[in-house]
């Protein structure tokens, strides 16, 4: 009985190793040798199809070997062609004359990391809000740095805030613009004068009521508010703020 049942086992195994695997067919790779409008950039790589060009015109030869046909020839052969505009990163043109940066109205410095033209760089206006003396305490003693609270706005409806902090009191107020300028965002005006509808936000300690007023009211509201306002745009406008009047809270809000 044991060698019946060893002999068909050593059968079942062997038919099972005879059998012929199937494989599935692999997917189809992509060609990386040719070039992708939206992953490769044809001005980095202009030396390389100048050297395509020059090959395929010495293989044509003859009077077939003009520009518009080599030409013609690399681009269909490696896919060649530039990419649409709606995949082209669009940076802000650089002032003329200048390097990276440019200095305009002390603190404020245009590069190309903000993100937002020169043109409108330059109309923007800054308030420095909050500037005051920090300690941190440790158990080598007191390390002192200065922080400041800044806020930025073009006055047609954008506006931002960003906080800086430093040794020095200058390069606080720098960090602060910089940080105000990335975080700006678009705030609605009604006929591009006052707020839609009244509004009532409590943000920790601080809840702030504001109104909406006619043509002519002006800004009768809390000195901080009225700079954020100027910085928007705003210039009818009612307000109270109850509760803590902390400036930093009071701008956040």
């Amino acid at each position: 009985i044991r060698s019946l049942s060893s002999t068909a086992v050593t059968m079942k195994k062997d038919s099972t190793f005879r059998k012929v695997l199937k494989v599935e067919p692999v997917h189809s790779v992509p060609d990386f040798s040719k070039f992708d409008p939206i992953y490769d950039d044809i001005t980095e790589n202009s030396s390389v199809i100048e050297l395509w060009k020059k090959q395929k015109a010495s293989e044509i030869g003859g009077d077939a070997a003009t520009a518009s046909n080599v030409d013609a020839l690399v681009r269909s052969e490696h896919n060649v062609f530039e990419a649409p505009d709606d995949f082209l990163v669009k940076y802000p043109k650089r002032p003329p004359g200048k390097g990276m940066q440019s200095v305009v109205e002390g603190e404020m410095f245009w590069s190309e990391e903000l993100l937002i033209p020169y043109e409108q760089f330059k109309k923007l206006s800054k308030k420095t809000l909050v500037v005051k003396r920090t300690v941190q305490m440790t158990r080598k003693g007191k390390i002192p740095s200065m922080y400041a609270l800044v806020v930025v706005g073009n006055g047609m409806g954008s506006a931002g805030y960003g906080e800086g902090k430093s040794a020095e009191a200058s390069k606080a107020v720098m960090i602060a613009t910089r940080q105000a300028i990335k975080h700006m965002q678009n705030f609605p005006r009604y006929d591009s004068r006052t707020i839609y509808h009244d509004i009532e936000h409590k943000f920790k300690a601080t809840r702030l009521q504001l109104w909406a007023r006619r043509p002519g009211f002006g800004c009768r509201v809390a000195p901080m508010i009225h700079e954020i306002c100027e910085c928007i745009g705003i210039q009818d406008l009612a307000g109270k703020i109850h509760g803590s009047r902390n400036p930093m809270n009071v701008i956040k809000a």
